[in-house]
């Protein structure tokens, strides 16, 4: 069987363009099972520093990132799929799917407690 090339360009594309995907997911260590269950890690986060989200990341997961909160509830939204709630104010976004509850909040703040630019993830596990 002859071959032009097309069929193995396509298969390098889609097999490099899946590893391309998976690797931009697969950002953020440690993602929770749990939580991988439902939506892949968002890819420009990186997870709170706090002494007790160790403690507390069998049932919570908090991510945060530079992102606008546009950007980051838009990511979300085309992935998890559910019943999304604006807050009255617009600063919070909010689902529950598979088992988790998604919160979706604009700001951050740094270790002096300033708040700056950026956007907060929480992933909370429900029965």
């Amino acid at each position: 069987m002859r071959f032009n090339g097309a069929i193995p360009a396509l298969i390098i594309v889609a097999c490099c363009g899946f590893a391309s995907i998976r690797a931009a997911d697969n950002a953020v260590p440690p993602y929770p099972n749990w939580a991988a269950a439902v939506v892949p890690a968002y890819p420009h986060a990186r997870p709170w520093s706090s002494p007790i989200a160790a403690r507390v990341q069998s049932k919570m997961y908090g991510l945060e990132t530079t992102d606008l909160m546009p950007t980051v509830v838009a990511w979300y939204k085309s992935r998890v799929h559910g019943a999304w709630s604006e807050s009255e104010g617009g600063n919070t976004w909010t689902v529950k799917s598979g088992g988790v509850r998604i919160q979706i909040s604009a700001n951050i703040f740094d270790e002096s407690g300033k708040q700056k630019p950026g956007t907060r993830i929480a992933l909370t596990r429900y029965s």
